[in-house]
């Protein structure tokens, strides 16, 4: 099975597990060249040996070696067919579509920390029951039914768990503060977004918390994701309103006092502009979509 996809493509849901002896040669070139996506990726190295390089950071990944890539990096990646192991990739959608087993992945800091070391080495007792995980993830979509994408998603819980557990114990000897740098200050901009995006829209104060002027943010959020420092803040708005309108009976008007909007009206307008939908017709469609 060279690329088992949980969900058919144009889902708003993304979900793909395969094995990297899979990549084709234009794959392999293509993450050769810096590049960023909105997904989230999991490359496990089980033999051989890969290269990871951000624009400021690069590092080999020997096996045994899993590494983890947040969405909005911008990142290349020298890996060939001699490099034996598994890639995983999945979005927001997926990881939230589950309210009651939601994962919080801005708290993980296997995806999100300063040094941009996004990685963890396996032994072989973690080895053996993370394989094993992903063995059922691959038995799993072989023949799908309507069971599978809550299978999935928690089989995919339980190993960003297991991951996390271990990405604790081998950092938790200590913790550096961090060079500043282009990649670590996009890093924290985002958690600080993440901290504040209900009560704070602006450019300017992230800015001044980072002790940054608002054209130098901007110039370092568009080099490393390769949008706006606002257009950042903007979609993590959005977001939240799609998760809202998706998993919860809140109005508009709700959901509007909620993200910090004092005028609902004004919100109404600022989401049909970003969307290109209304706040009701993405409620209608995502919810008779997965439902």
């Amino acid at each position: 099975m060279k690329n088992s996809m949980l969900f058919e493509e144009g889902n708003q849901k993304i979900f793909t597990i395969r094995k990297i002896c899979d990549f084709d040669k234009e794959e392999i070139e293509h993450n050769l060249m810096p590049h960023l996506h909105d997904f989230y990726s999991i490359f496990w190295i089980e033999s051989g040996e890969a290269t990871h390089a951000t624009q400021y950071v690069e590092y080999s990944l020997k096996a045994d070696t899993i590494l983890f890539v947040p969405p909005g990096l911008k990142h290349r990646m020298y890996i060939d067919q001699s490099v034996g192991g598994t890639y995983i990739l999945f979005n927001e959608e997926f990881i939230q579509y589950n309210q009651k087993n939601h994962v919080p992945l801005k708290e993980y800091r296997i995806f999100n920390n300063p040094d941009f070391k996004s990685m963890i080495t396996i032994v072989p007792e973690t080895r053996l029951k993370l394989k094993n995980i992903n063995d059922l993830i691959f038995d799993e979509l072989r023949t799908p039914d309507s069971y599978s994408q809550d299978i999935v998603l928690n089989l995919l819980h339980l190993f960003l768990l297991e991951s996390r557990r271990i990405f604790d114990q081998q950092n938790q000897a200590h913790i550096e503060i961090p060079s500043v740098t282009p990649d670590s200050t996009i890093i924290q901009f985002k958690l600080l977004i993440e901290n504040n995006y209900q009560t704070q829209k602006n450019v300017s104060a992230y800015a001044e918390l980072l002790n940054m002027s608002p054209s130098c943010l901007n110039e370092v959020a568009k080099r490393t994701t390769g949008i706006t420092a606002g257009e950042l803040i903007r979609n993590r708005v959005i977001d939240e309103t799609k998760k809202l309108l998706f998993s919860s009976g809140m109005s508009g008007k709700e959901i509007a006092f909620d993200l910090g909007f004092d005028d609902p009206a004004y919100f109404s307008r600022f989401f049909r502009k970003y969307t290109g939908t209304t706040l009701k017709e993405f409620r209608e469609h995502s919810r008779k979509k997965y439902h």
